[in-house]
């Protein structure tokens, strides 16, 4: 078997094991706050951003923490955060911020020893322990690529549960040189 498809195995292994109730969880929190905040560091981040791009289109008030044009978190707001390890006291550090202004916060980990895990409001676990092949890959890939199909998924969900097409999220695409 290549390496690739034994990449695809590996991720099918860990989100099948994702808890559709997370999911469902984690949906209801999107569709309900007036604003989302997507915040991950380094290749976590890469991926939530990703997240963050496709909420935009799909009309949603979305942004990525940490950027010129960030807003300020306010009560009812959502915030995600993406971590593979859930140790980064950065990470921690605006879980605390946004609940001392009485929004949630939600993370999507992989460890199941994730510091992050004690503290959100919503918890999604990408349980890549699972995957045979975790250690094979360098720093982490296994949960990048599934942070990225899972959060794709959430974003197709997403769609069917508010009557939103594709048609009508490019017309929201970016269409400056």
């Amino acid at each position: 078997m290549n390496h690739a498809k034994a990449v695809l195995k590996d991720l099918e292994k860990v989100l099948a094991a994702v808890p559709e109730e997370e999911t469902e969880r984690l949906l209801e929190a999107i569709v309900h706050a007036p604003r989302v905040f997507i915040y991950g560091l380094g290749r976590s981040g890469l991926m939530a951003r990703a997240c963050a791009m496709r909420l935009v289109h799909m009309g949603r008030e979305a942004t990525i923490v940490g950027g010129t044009t960030t807003p300020a978190i306010c009560t009812d707001d959502l915030l995600v955060v993406c971590s593979r390890t859930g140790r980064s006291p950065i990470l921690q550090h605006a879980v605390n911020l946004a609940h001392s202004e009485n929004a949630s916060a939600a993370v999507v980990v992989g460890l199941p020893d994730a510091p992050l895990l004690g503290t959100a409001d919503l918890v999604v676990r990408l349980p890549v322990e699972l995957a045979e092949r975790e250690q094979s890959q360098p720093m982490g890939s296994l949960f990048e690529q599934a942070l990225l199909l899972y959060l794709d998924g959430l974003v197709v969900s997403l769609m069917d549960r508010l009557g939103i097409t594709a048609e009508q999220m490019e017309r929201v695409h970016f269409n400056l040189p």
